[in-house]
């Protein structure tokens, strides 16, 4: 196969014209800045959905100060429940609240950064590339380099134990990062001596159609390459990840050099001022220096063969956006467990005479002596027998409601994924609740099982990839379902049928004007 050879467009820039009357400010100096200003419009597109995301960060906010008053009140179980609480409050809470914080005072443009899962700066951009996916694909393993596998939890696990073990694993994955709100579409990587702690690893972003990067160049492809100098903890979120080397362009160097080995037909353009050279910190909290050019590479391979392309996997937008997120998934299948739970220990309870009366005297507190009396009065197992049908009936209808919510969240209905944020939301709350005013004592399973599961659920709901595949989803069975209905053989026979009608009316509508012509004419003729 053959492509056109394609050079960078020239900068745009204008002379601007001489002053020659003093400056007056266009803007209004009279009108007091409103405060709404400071949060993007953006940001209450879906009310709905911002209520829930906020909500899910003050849960997971509530359920890290539960398990500190836990850790400082159980003395054996303190460092297991201290565990805990780093997890919970790295790897839930505190990523929430910077997702919370970044939507507002972070740009939601391109600034040559990229941007982690929780909308913190992540590395900076520092190559784009003119040509196809195809060819990247090519010029990268013919250069060494290995695709990284995608976040699953096989690959998560292979990562965990490599790292504990120091075993090599090749296509280990690379953390999520976004630039045009959309996760890297495939990544790169090289392991170091067979260190998985160690490698060099660039991530690719493709750009949208007629996109042009700051001073009028435009490019297809957008990549961000950084080199892990080993592990650690990040200082923004105290999750476990690799930390980079600060001196970014030396990757990115590396990366444009092993390309050019690899294939000497590729041509490099460098955009020496595309960004002023800065000192900051990528979403880990390491530091990342750079000169702020911009290499751009320009492919001039063949690409891969057909046969290649089925192996490879060529990513697209439509897949990506398609794809169910591994949070969704383990989300629901963990308030799947919980539901079952539900269920198990209503009918393990209803047929327990003596643990449902105990449950009942629990729950009636301050009322404990008319219940006494209720029970004296009427036969208590008949009353026990009615509030066990009652309970495990309830909790029936409650689950399979539940359930059924989860099932078409799955399927990708926003509606759904919605109507089961609430129904958990409302769970959460009214547990807390009992807590926070009703001085009930929730034992540590409760918390641990139940409101762990709820608020690591709501946050995999709330997330910018559930939201999107849902929303994807939707229109797609929404679409389907009108080309469904339009294509249906009652609805083709009804369109034949007025069509046959209309072409009916329409002749004889012809035949009457055309005999109104014809009688026109004879009494022109006799007259």
């Amino acid at each position: 196969m053959s492509h056109q050879k394609r050079v960078l467009r020239p900068i745009r820039s204008d002379v601007a014209p001489p002053v020659t009357s003093p400056p007056v400010y266009r803007g209004d100096i009279d009108t007091r800045g409103a405060a709404q200003d400071l949060v993007p419009r953006s940001f209450w597109v879906d009310f709905w959905d911002t209520l829930f995301f906020i909500f899910a960060g003050v849960a997971a906010l509530v359920l890290t100060f539960m398990i500190l008053a836990n850790t400082v009140g159980h003395s054996f179980w303190g460092f297991p429940i201290a565990f805990i609480f780093w997890a919970v409050t790295a790897y839930l809470t505190l990523p929430r609240f910077h997702a919370i914080m970044t939507r507002i005072y972070v740009p939601d443009y391109f600034i040559g950064r990229t941007r982690t899962p929780d909308g913190l700066l992540g590395d900076p951009v520092n190559i784009g590339l003119i040509g196809t996916e195809e060819q990247i694909h090519q010029v990268m393993q013919d250069a060494g380099w290995t695709r990284a596998d995608d976040v699953t939890l096989v690959s998560s696990w292979k990562i965990i134990l490599s790292t504990i073990t120091r075993r090599s694993y090749a296509e280990a994955p690379v953390s999520p990062l976004k630039i045009f709100g959309k996760t890297q579409a495939f990544a790169y990587q090289k392991e170091v001596d067979g260190n998985p702690e160690k490698r060099h690893h660039v991530r690719f972003w493709k750009t949208p159609d007629g996109w042009l990067l700051p001073g009028g160049h435009q490019v297809d492809w957008l990549a961000a390459g950084t080199y892990d100098s080993g592990v650690g903890f990040s200082f923004f979120t105290l999750q476990v990840t690799h930390r980079i080397d600060a001196e970014t362009d030396f990757e990115r160097d590396y990366i444009v050099e092993s390309i050019q080995y690899a294939h000497p037909e590729t041509h490099v353009e460098i955009l020496h001022d595309f960004s002023s050279g800065y000192h900051a910190r990528n979403g880990g909290g390491d530091a990342i220096r750079t000169d702020g050019a911009l290499p751009v590479i320009v492919l001039n391979n063949e690409g891969l063969e057909p046969q290649e392309q089925e192996e490879i996997h060529l990513s697209s937008a439509h897949d990506l956006a398609y794809r169910m997120p591994l949070s969704l998934l383990v989300g629901s299948g963990m308030l799947i467990a919980v539901t079952l739970a539900d269920i198990v220990n209503s009918v393990i309870l209803a047929l327990s005479r003596p643990a449902l009366r105990a449950k009942l005297l629990e729950e009636g507190s301050g009322n404990d002596i008319e219940l006494l009396d209720l029970f004296d009065q009427v036969d208590s197992n008949v009353l026990l027998t009615i509030t066990g049908t009652v309970l495990v009936g309830f909790v029936a209808i409650y689950s399979a409601v539940h359930l059924f919510l989860l099932w078409s969240t799955l399927r990708g209905s926003s509606k759904a994924r919605r109507l089961a944020l609430l129904l958990t939301a409302l769970n959460f709350a009214a547990i807390t609740g009992g807590v926070l005013w009703g001085h009930q004592s929730l034992p540590l399973s409760t918390i641990f099982f139940q409101l762990g599961v709820a608020v690591f659920a709501m946050l995999a709901f709330t997330s910018d990839a559930a939201v999107q595949y849902t929303a994807t989803r939707t229109f797609h069975m929404r679409d389907t379902k009108i080309v469904q209905r339009a294509t249906h053989p009652k609805v083709l026979e009804h369109r034949a049928q007025r069509k046959a009608q209309k072409a009916q009316k329409a002749q004889k509508t012809h035949n009457a004007q055309k005999a109104r012509k014809a009688t026109s004419a004879s009494n022109a003729h006799r007259a």
